[in-house]
């Protein structure tokens, strides 16, 4: 049961005389919500921990606590973005990154300190203001 008389691609036909024009309506209808992405997103939208997460990394450098934060949440971002397609990677290892800067500077400074306070706790007199030799 095939058209006798085919027409050519785009062209109207005698049973559908609409077919081959676009649509002059493209958004939402009038009054239209637009549809629930639910937690899957959208796959233009940017993952909010990955923002939390930069913006923990940088004040990691003012508050040291924070670095922790943005590694969690880093680490969490990452897996969201790989699962539900978002962007943000780039924010997500900032914040990682940071995060990891300012733990290894952390334990860095906190080495140099008890290295610092051994050595004047086991040669007391180096520091008790005498120029003795």
């Amino acid at each position: 049961m095939t058209d006798q008389n085919p027409t050519p691609y785009g062209q109207p036909s005698p049973q559908n005389p609409y077919q081959g024009q676009q649509p002059t309506h493209q958004g939402q209808p009038y009054g239209g919500q637009p549809a629930y992405q639910g937690q899957n997103g959208a796959p233009g939208q940017r993952n909010t921990l990955a923002l939390v997460s930069m913006i923990l990394g940088i004040a990691g450098f003012l508050t040291s606590i924070t670095a922790l934060g943005a590694i969690v949440t880093g680490h969490m971002a990452l897996s969201q973005i790989k699962k539900r397609g978002e962007e943000g990677r780039g924010m997500a290892l900032t914040g990682l990154i940071l995060g990891y800067v300012v733990v290894a500077l952390t334990i860095i400074g906190i080495i140099l300190l008890v290295v610092l306070f051994g050595a004047i706790a086991s040669n007391p007199g180096l520091y008790d203001g005498s120029y003795d030799s």
